[in-house]
């Protein structure tokens, strides 16, 4: 089974209009980014991910955490966590929440049932945190 391949035409057959990049396939939906990651040393495991939902700083951290923690906590199969990337210039690192779907396939995902899914977890997942980070900032 070749997950990579099979993520690829899914997504293009789909019209989602998906390329690879050096982190994996993205593709954006209802504008949207995201990312699929291949990992060839496991051909089973699916991960899908929404980047960069929202920065973090030295002054937001330690509400971001919290506010990650309970959204982890409260929503399955999804996860929030922070990420470090290297800005353009290769100099500035940049730290964002990433949301990621997990799961294992087994040797004949159904990718039309998976994916679709897996986006509505992810945009429910940045609403509820994005909303649960409204409301920490609020009291």
């Amino acid at each position: 089974m070749d997950l990579n391949k099979m993520m690829m035409d899914y997504l293009a057959e789909e019209g989602f209009r998906p390329h690879e990049t050096p982190f994996g396939i993205a593709f954006k939906y209802e504008g949207i980014n995201f990312l699929y990651f291949n990992d060839p040393e496991d051909e089973q495991y699916f991960r899908l991910m929404m980047p960069a939902i929202f920065e973090v700083t030295e002054d937001n951290e330690e509400t971001i955490m919290r506010v990650m923690n309970d959204v982890n906590g409260n929503i399955k199969v999804v996860k929030l966590y922070t990420m470090d990337m290297e800005n353009e210039d290769g100099k500035t690192k940049e730290t964002s929440v990433w949301v990621a779907f997990e799961i294992l396939a087994d040797s004949t995902p159904e990718l039309s049932d998976i994916v679709p899914r897996a986006i509505g977890l992810l945009k429910g997942a940045r609403v509820a945190f994005l909303a649960k980070l409204e409301e920490v900032a609020d009291h």
